[in-house]
């Protein structure tokens, strides 16, 4: 079963998704919904703290990460030294190819967020509840 995802990304780098440069997430783990096809709502954390967009899942890779260093830093457009402090100590990465991206015109605050139960997540959260009837009555 497809579910939907909120997953939280440093603005420099939801910027990027959403100019089109960066068509790869990198994680250190996602968890068993993170499929093919699956929508994953953007929460641009500190300071915007909103939900700005969605993109879809296009496929998702676990590569090790002299691969990934080697071979996917311009798509993740993330430096050589921002890429091995996240990964330090990681013998494995995950790569997240997005497929239409899609920037809100009127973003989805966290006050509107709390309001309703959500907790802004560190890594990721699947949409339940009172948020997702949110998600789904304002866009």
């Amino acid at each position: 079963m497809i579910q939907d995802i909120i997953i939280s990304i440093k603005p420099c780098f939801s910027n990027e998704i959403y100019s089109g440069k960066k068509s790869v997430e990198l994680r250190k783990h996602v968890g068993r919904s993170f499929i093919n096809n699956s929508k994953m709502y953007i929460y641009s954390s500190s300071p915007n703290q909103e939900i700005s967009g969605h993109a879809f899942i296009k496929s998702v890779q676990i590569l090790p990460v002299l691969e990934i260093r080697r071979k996917y830093l311009t798509e993740a457009c993330i430096s050589p030294d921002t890429f091995d402090r996240y990964y330090s100590g990681h013998q494995k990465g995950v790569l997240i190819w997005l497929k239409g991206v899609v920037k809100y015109q009127n973003p989805i605050t966290l006050a509107q967020l709390k309001s309703n139960g959500f907790t802004a997540p560190q890594s990721f959260c699947y949409v339940t509840g009172e948020v997702k009837e949110l998600l789904e009555s304002t866009l």
